[in-house]
């Protein structure tokens, strides 16, 4: 890290340590020692393993916390970082943890994921939580730099907008090039199972909190994304391919409106996307993984269904 970032971050958080700052931003790695034979327990199906604690863990490993299996030759240099399975700890010293491996998913995803796991294979486990918000931060700016370097005059949308100030824009970034503008919600894969995305908001309640006086209302009556409120989303894939570069598009359309370009919809919210659609790899119709082949799909519907936007506010019922 160059040293002058260093001394720009302590500065900022003053009485933070080069310490902190590295164990904040670095994972405590475990080695695998020994992979047990497969087992299940009701639906869970897991395998044993033994891993050695390195010395420089802060605190006690307490059972129950998790972490991602990567491959050694990532530490060594010669590989990207992939997550080959998930592990959790049931038991652990000072210098010895026991637990599980698993992984989410259709039936033998985790059989054939643990063929690729071996003995002195890392146990990553982030003890402040920080790696979503890195992974969300360098994601967001990675596709800032990328939509820019088309040609796109880009805008990072707030977080929260006073309601004095107007209304909540309910998507991430706008892109403006000439007369068009494209509106992007960014999300990423489901942790729990990285085939899939997540595509949920903060569910909001009829006449709650700021939407009260507005007249959109902005209501969601469940918790994943509704298709009115973006026109494309941008997916990150860094959970499946370990780099922050690597997105998968696809515009916010539902499938009965477009067979091969929609989204499957929630059937009892239909104005909703469901929330955890299958991704391909590589990704494929309805996706795919160049922002301008997506732009391109979102004009081609723009040309030949000019009403769509009508016909996805008419999917709520009255």
């Amino acid at each position: 890290m160059d040293s002058s970032l260093v001394e720009e971050l302590l500065r900022r958080f003053g009485g933070a340590t080069p310490d902190m700052l590295r164990r904040v931003l670095t994972p405590y790695r475990l080695v695998i020692t020994d992979i047990g034979k497969i087992q299940r327990k009701g639906a869970l199906e897991f395998a044993p393993f033994v891993a050695t604690v390195p010395d420089d863990v802060w605190s006690a490993l307490e059972a129950g916390v998790s972490g991602k299996v990567v491959p050694a030759e990532f530490v060594s240099g010669t590989a990207s970082w992939r997550e080959l399975v998930k592990a959790r700890i049931h038991l652990a010293d000072d210098s010895r943890a026991q637990g599980e491996l698993h992984l989410a998913g259709s039936e033998g995803r985790f059989k054939k994921a643990l063929l690729e796991v071996k003995v002195g294979d890392l146990i990553e486990i982030d003890p402040f939580g920080v790696t979503s918000k890195i992974e969300s931060a360098l994601t967001e700016a990675t596709f800032f730099f990328n939509a820019r370097s088309l040609g796109w005059r880009v805008t990072r949308m707030p977080e929260n907008v006073a309601m004095h100030l107007g209304t909540q824009n309910y998507y991430d970034f706008r892109l403006e090039k000439e007369r068009e503008a494209v509106r992007v919600e960014l999300k990423s894969l489901w942790g729990t199972d990285t085939t899939k995305a997540r595509l949920i908001h903060t569910k909001s309640g009829e006449g709650t909190g700021k939407n009260k006086n507005r007249p959109d209302r902005q209501v969601w009556r469940t918790s994943t994304c509704r298709f009115q409120d973006q026109d494309i989303f941008a997916v990150n894939m860094w959970l499946r391919t370990g780099r922050v570069t690597d997105f998968a598009y696809a515009l916010s359309l539902p499938v009965g409106l477009h067979p091969t370009l929609g989204l499957p919809a929630s059937q009892e919210f239909p104005e909703h996307v469901i929330q955890n659609p299958r991704i391909s790899d590589p990704p494929t119709s309805p996706w795919t993984s160049d922002l301008e082949v997506a732009i391109e799909w979102l004009r081609q519907l723009r040309r030949d269904r000019p009403a769509y936007v009508k016909e996805i506010l008419a999917l709520r019922p009255s």
